[in-house]
């Protein structure tokens, strides 16, 4: 087999695996609090040319039991970046969404006490008067309680700052963290996303304080996607794993015109 082939396979997988992410972008383009991820490569073959002789080579410790030549240098993917760049306001009137403007998250907790971080602020009621998104898991407030807003009269506002009143009657204020250190390299090594535009701290070394936002009653935050930025990456992604494959199929036939030539040869 042509060892171009090995090359070319892995370029196909990767171009894959990149339009999987672009189709995850453009499927989430509408979904507030989204933020659009990357698909990030190496190079397998350097790990491996820089540990050659290496005695863990032998025992199969992190690299493959035999090294391939230089010619066959493939590429995996490493990791998915995300862009933590905020999406645009647009602004709703619903007295239970609100968006943040800067940095920071809401913080909810599901039903079996996990938290999580979320930027998704359309939020609603249930059927006890506990603030919830759009998965039932409940808001928190500042002092770490399930916030709850019982049935009374007057309006709902929720200020800058966070204050939840009902007319002149303070009920509790919204509890908005940030990662301590935050910038999208803190984000992107201590957050790992869940779905539903939550995100779950993997890294308990990460302290959490308070954020620097503010919030927006009345708006919502979109997502950060650029459908014109991932439909072209898209159309690239598809072209240059057409190109992949054509060079797979080209090599394969290569080797059976070798092959019928040796067998001529033989005869």
């Amino acid at each position: 087999m042509a060892n171009g082939v090995y090359v070319a396979a892995s370029g196909a997988r990767a171009r894959l695996e990149q339009l999987e992410t672009v189709s995850h972008n453009l499927a989430n383009l509408m979904t507030a609090g989204f933020k659009r991820q990357e698909a990030v490569y190496r190079e397998v073959h350097n790990e491996v040319h820089q540990h050659m002789g290496n005695p863990d080579q032998a025992k199969g410790v992190r690299l493959p039991n035999r090294v391939l030549p230089e010619d066959r240098i493939r590429t995996q993917i490493d990791d998915r970046y995300t862009y933590w760049s905020q999406g645009n306001l647009d602004e709703t009137g619903n007295v239970l969404d609100v968006a943040i403007e800067g940095s920071g998250f809401f913080k909810v907790r599901d039903a079996e006490g996990n938290e999580f971080l979320t930027r998704h602020g359309r939020f609603q009621l249930d059927d006890q008067g506990f603030v919830t998104n759009q998965s039932g898991l409940r808001l928190m407030d500042a002092g770490g309680r399930d916030l709850r807003i019982p049935m009374g009269e007057g309006s709902l506002s929720i200020s800058y700052d966070g204050k939840v009143n009902m007319g002149e009657v303070q009920l509790g204020q919204l509890q908005l963290v940030d990662l301590e250190g935050g910038s999208n390299d803190v984000y992107n090594k201590a957050l790992s996303h869940v779905g539903e535009s939550l995100f779950r701290v993997d890294d308990p070394n990460i302290a959490q304080v308070k954020a620097t936002g503010i919030l927006r009653q009345g708006y919502m935050e979109g997502s950060n996607v650029n459908a014109v930025t991932e439909m072209m990456t898209l159309l690239s992604s598809s072209r240059l794993f057409e190109f992949n494959q054509q060079a797979i199929k080209g090599m394969g036939e290569m080797d059976q015109q070798a092959a019928r030539d040796v067998s001529r040869l033989q005869g």
